[in-house]
């Protein structure tokens, strides 16, 4: 992949268009590197060092080596046998491979994803991701995973199958329903991804969530307050104990991040994006983004 391109929109049909992927009307997409793990410009992905929101689902599987990205202000390293689920909306940041790595990814519309689970699994199943989007499978889980990926790959070459689409959904269901069991599982094995109990840290994850849906319109510790409702200072006492961070400063990352992303785009006006992150007007937007990274729109923008 070019990786001097900065996409903001990392859509499908960009996604398609790599000389890796073989696709299904570009809605449901799969890339490995299997045949050679050295030529990483087969593999490599269009926004490295720079943050984008993605568009649709991806799921990468590491069969080897490793991979850094960072999701929602989150950094995450993949090993071998570890599977990262990023889901629609999410802002992501790739950090690049290690030469030995070995990659599997999927990707497809997020209204596919939802037809192949019922709707509790599927809430469910989102709900996990969203609090933890890597997971670490089983050798026979991940043999399980390639075998239905190579299915898959197989399927989508019968062009002259008038029933590959839903053989596809099919295979996903089974791919999905398999993954829902392991990160079951994973909940219960690993500290890392297990759910905290107690009602600070179910106000802590009712916070993100909050966050998460509303940045780009409201950045008052008060609005989010109101909104769980509890008090702007017991909100910002139990973020804090909870994950060593001011709410302001979750609130403030966000808000960052998107602004760097449509920012590296160039496909909107300093004005255009004060708009969109709901900014009185683009001088109080500059003013704002030089207080928290050090420069101005313009000068992020030509860096």
């Amino acid at each position: 992949m070019n990786t001097k391109q900065t996409y903001w929109d990392f859509d499908l049909i960009r996604l398609s268009a790599e000389s890796a992927a073989v696709h299904l009307n570009k809605e449901f997409i799969l890339i490995d590197n299997f045949k050679d793990a050295s030529e990483q410009s087969d593999t490599d992905f269009g926004f490295v060092n720079h943050p984008v929101k993605l568009s649709f689902t991806i799921a990468i599987f590491c069969l080897a080596g490793r991979m850094q990205f960072q999701i929602n202000l989150q950094d995450f390293e993949l090993r071998a046998n570890d599977l990262l689920v990023v889901l629609d909306g999410a802002i992501g940041e790739y950090r690049g491979m290690s030469d030995n790595a070995r990659i599997a990814v999927i990707a497809f519309a997020s209204d596919y994803f939802q037809t192949a689970l019922q709707i509790e699994a599927t809430m469910s199943l989102q709900r996990k991701l969203y609090a933890w989007p890597l997971y670490h499978l089983t050798d026979q889980a991940m043999e399980e995973s390639m075998t239905i990926y190579r299915l898959m790959k197989a399927k989508i070459a019968e062009t002259d199958n008038p029933f590959r689409n839903g053989a596809l959904l099919g295979y996903t269901q089974v791919l999905t329903y398999n993954s829902y069991k392991y990160l079951l599982a994973a909940d219960s094995d690993d500290e890392k991804t297990e759910v905290k109990s107690g009602r600070q840290q179910e106000l802590y994850t009712q916070f993100m969530d909050e966050v998460r849906k509303s940045y780009t319109k409201e950045r008052s510790i008060s609005y989010y307050a109101d909104v769980l409702c509890v008090t702007p200072k017991y909100l910002s006492q139990v973020v804090r104990r909870v994950s060593g961070r001011f709410a302001g400063d979750w609130i403030t990352d966000f808000v960052i991040l998107e602004a760097k992303a449509l920012l590296k785009s160039r496909k909107y006006t300093i004005q255009q994006i004060a708009d969109m992150l709901n900014f009185a007007n683009q001088s109080f937007f500059g003013k704002y983004f030089r207080e928290k990274v050090g420069c101005s729109p313009t000068e992020y923008q030509k860096e």
